[in-house]
């Protein structure tokens, strides 16, 4: 063991970050994260990042992913010890009304993804305390279902929805690990703004929702999405969706969440106002903190609650 021992830190956790060279900005960004036990190295796509703050503790990571060079979308892995079966971490709601913890499944892709965003954990331990029993809560973009398994948690009766079978299976096999397997969620692969364009012709009812919404990306039958051309009209038919709960005075939370560089969060605070209203509205930054204090911010959030 070269650096501080993986139990010095908090599980799961941002160890350290910063840019491999000797100064500021200099050479290319990682990530040193705790999940489960193992210390995951990982490429930071940033720009005039600070030193590494704990250059030692990046000797013993476990999982390395090597991105392709010339900044193609995969890369590959280098495991240095065997990995824990299930690979799994404990992910804290910390409110009294919902489970103590969710439990997802670590599940290293050829993209470098992991299946666990640390940056989010803010934001589901906010949808465990914003929801109560009976909501009727979408989730979209739902991806490995944390966000729905903090929602269903709570009580909520919930909506997963996600354009991927991989993804969808993921966030089923999380349930289960979290207890979830028989909570009210009802697990739907499809392309989201094809949902809920039908959603809206029905007459559906919902008291809240939550959407992560990719760059761009493409349903199971090959629908393109693209933040900057569908955001809007999606939530605007969400809008709808949770007109009724709105007039009732019973509305649940809507959090919407981005890793777009040019939806900064008072773009997104905008956005949401367009549709939902100034008041209750509240954005900033999805930021982890690594183990010497340092911020690290990861992408943007803005959501609402009723006034």
């Amino acid at each position: 063991m070269n650096g501080p021992a993986p139990e010095k830190f908090r599980d799961p956790t941002l160890v350290d970050f910063g840019s491999v060279g000797a100064g500021r900005g200099n050479g290319p960004g990682r990530r040193l994260e705790l999940l489960g036990g193992v210390l995951v190295d990982r490429p930071l796509a940033q720009a005039d990042l600070p030193r590494r703050s704990l250059p030692t503790a990046w000797q013993d990571a476990g999982a390395i992913f090597h991105a392709e060079e010339g900044g193609g979308a995969k890369g590959r892995w280098e495991f240095s010890r065997s990995l824990p079966d299930p690979w799994i971490v404990q992910v804290p709601l910390g409110t009294a009304q919902a489970a103590a913890a969710i439990t997802l499944e670590v599940r290293p892709a050829p993209s470098g993804q992991i299946g666990v965003f640390l940056e989010q954990v803010p934001q589901w331990q906010w949808l465990a305390e914003a929801a109560r029993p009976g909501m009727r809560m979408l989730s979209l973009f739902a991806h490995s279902g944390a966000a729905t398994l903090a929602l269903a948690a709570a009580g909520a009766e919930v909506v997963h929805v996600d354009a991927s079978k991989q993804a969808t299976a993921l966030a089923r096999r999380n349930a289960e690990a979290s207890g979830l397997a028989a909570a009210p969620i009802r697990w739907i692969c499809e392309d989201a703004r094809t949902f809920i364009a039908r959603e809206v012709r029905r007459g559906a009812a919902y008291d809240g929702v939550v959407l992560d919404p990719p760059s761009w990306g493409h349903g199971p039958k090959g629908q393109a999405f693209s933040i900057d051309r569908d955001l809007g009209p999606l939530l605007g038919d969400l809008a709808e969706l949770l007109g009724a709960a709105r007039a009732a005075g019973r509305a649940g939370p809507v959090l919407l969440t981005c890793h777009s560089p040019r939806w900064h969060h008072r773009h997104l605070h905008d956005t949401l106002a367009d549709v939902l209203g100034e008041g209750g509205i509240e954005s900033g930054r999805l930021t982890c903190t690594d183990a010497g204090g340092r911020t690290l911010a990861l992408g943007d959030y803005a959501r609402w609650t009723s006034p």
